[in-house]
């Protein structure tokens, strides 16, 4: 499995301490709780070595593009320290750091692992960390962590035993004014808190009487993170409606397995009506085809739909992705009166573009009135939208290129999936090769436009996009709705990903300020940068049967 797990309990963790830098220990257990900002627990690539599942994963782990992101990621994260505490690190503060903690993010991808976040709120939060790691392993996390204390200021340790193992602890005025480690039998305990921290002395208790602090993982990697409590130290934009979500991954053969619940603070599922795709615009060859409906909570409050007078907010929406040409991407929701309201936007659409994008002479959109519809043509792309019909019903019609003509409908097997669930939400379908491909070249043509840094060879991430991308085979998600403010998520895939995802995440290793959550790139070298080309994908494959 390997290095994308690896980096997503990496991710888990590196979230967490964003989390504690800008303003909870568990008891050990696996099970959720109402006091529980954010969890992780990961089986370690060692105990998935011979395991014969996700053997797609494992070819990737092996590529080389793979192993210099690998290593560009945890040098990053090593250094990640200086990011959230600023001046309280010199450059020289951080590059020792950096050595001690380069080791031990190593163990943390090779071995099992566990962080809990615990508390009534991120600033009093409790957390704890173990590592299940051979005794030599110990010996140097125990001496790394007491460097550390002392390189970062925090304080001097002091040794004494817990339950017969030897512990470590720094006591200090400033919150968290306590730090505590043990060598517990296999396993290193770390404890953050303020004042006491049961969970270290109760993780302990476990080891002795039974060799584990927690249970075993029957998945390969459980997270959890309570993003309502937690979108203000993450920095989330309130406008959507986080979760308090709950993800676990397993291999399954040759795909990875993802389950996530997902549980709202209110109910965000709009009137489940019977499905109305609008065969009659979406048409082969097809690469990616998504449905959804329920969606009007989501949408009533949307600046946009606003702003265009794009109301009632719709409650369907579809989107889909042909192989032609790379921007045949295509969107498309139910508008009662689209020919009108298009016409009406039509008379100001020029001011609705970025002063970039007017200063790049890219905001001047063309009216077509026997049509009615509103065009523009850009390097590579002609973005447009126009009204269309179907069984009586508007609806809103737009895409990035022109459609390949109507010629053969969408297959009777895609459309079907629709109909196994009554509860289903949100149904996805892609050639994830494919998307990426057409995803990151998206990416490149927005940026370019908007004046933003571009994904570079120069770095690991883009590189290793293009690596993978041959590898990708179908992915398939479903959402359904348990109840109103619930939701519940199955993917089958290649790599636990899809194509947009990946760009995101390549975007996000990349970014400045990694490992906070941003997709800002860095400005780049304009002499030195190599960009992805804007073409079409090469060697799209064939439209394989969708399933999940």
């Amino acid at each position: 499995m390997r290095t994308l797990i690896a980096l997503s309990a990496l991710a888990a963790l590196a979230t967490s301490s964003a989390c504690r830098n800008k303003e909870s220990a568990p008891t050990p257990t696996a099970a959720a709780s109402s006091d529980i900002l954010a969890r992780y627990h990961f089986v370690g690539t060692a105990a998935l070595d011979n395991n014969p599942n996700a053997a797609k994963l494992k070819e990737i782990q092996r590529l080389p593009e793979s192993r210099k992101l690998r290593e560009q990621t945890l040098q990053k994260l090593a250094r990640a320290p200086k990011i959230f505490r600023g001046d309280k690190l010199s450059a020289e503060q951080n590059e020792r750091g950096a050595a001690l903690l380069r080791p031990l993010l190593d163990d943390l991808v090779r071995f099992e692992s566990f962080l809990q976040v615990r508390g009534a709120a991120i600033h009093q939060a409790e957390w704890t960390f173990v590592a299940q790691l051979p005794p030599e392993r110990q010996k140097a996390w125990s001496a790394a962590v007491s460097e550390l204390t002392r390189l970062w200021n925090l304080g001097a340790p002091t040794t004494t035993t817990l339950e017969g193992f030897a512990m470590s602890e720094v006591k200090r005025s400033a919150s968290p004014n306590l730090l505590r480690w043990v060598e517990a039998g296999q396993w290193f305990v770390l404890g953050i808190g303020q004042d006491a921290l049961p969970a270290v002395a109760e993780a302990a208790r476990q080891i002795k009487a039974g060799g584990r602090p927690i249970p075993a993982l029957t998945n390969w990697l459980e997270t959890e993170l309570n993003l309502p409590r937690l979108r203000a130290a993450l920095e989330l934009p309130d406008t959507i409606k986080w979760p308090h979500a709950k993800l676990t991954i397993v291999g399954d053969g040759e795909n990875v397995r993802s389950k996530m619940q997902m549980i709202f603070t209110e109910p965000v599922t709009g009137p489940l009506e019977p499905w109305q795709v609008p065969t009659n615009i979406i048409n082969e060859p097809l690469i990616s085809f998504t449905a959804a409906r329920g969606m009007a909570p989501w949408l009533k409050n949307w600046p946009l739909l606003q702003r265009l007078e794009f109301t009632p907010a719709p409650n369907e929406l579809f989107f889909w992705a042909q192989a032609h040409v790379t921007f045949q991407s295509f969107f498309a929701f139910p508008l009662k009166d689209a020919p009108a309201k298009l016409e009406r936007v039509a008379q100001h659409a020029s001011s609705l573009f970025s002063t970039n994008w007017q200063n790049h002479g890219l905001s001047q959109p063309e009216w077509e009135t026997n049509t009615h519809q509103l065009s523009w043509r850009l390097p590579f792309a002609v973005p447009f939208l126009k009204p269309a019909a179907f069984k009586g019903r508007d609806y809103l019609f737009g895409g990035l290129f022109t459609p390949s003509p109507l010629t053969s409908p969408p297959p009777a097997e895609l459309i079907s999936q629709l109909n196994n669930q009554s509860k289903l939400v949100c149904y996805d379908w892609e050639i994830t090769q494919a998307r990426l491909a057409s995803w990151r070249v998206h990416y490149q043509f927005y940026a370019m436009n908007s004046g933003r840094s571009q994904l570079s060879t120069n770095n690991a991430a883009l590189p290793w996009l293009m690596a993978i991308e041959p590898r990708l085979g179908n992915s398939a998600t479903e959402i359904a709705a348990i109840s109103p403010a619930e939701w519940s998520l199955v993917r089958k895939s290649h790599i636990g990903f899809t194509g947009v995802e990946l760009v995101a995440l390549a975007l996000w290793l990349e970014s400045a300020n990694f490992p906070k959550l941003s997709l800002e790139l860095p400005p780049a070298p304009p002499a030195k940068t190599a960009s992805t080309p804007l073409a079409a994908p090469a060697n799209t494959p064939a439209n394989k049967p969708p399933g999940n």
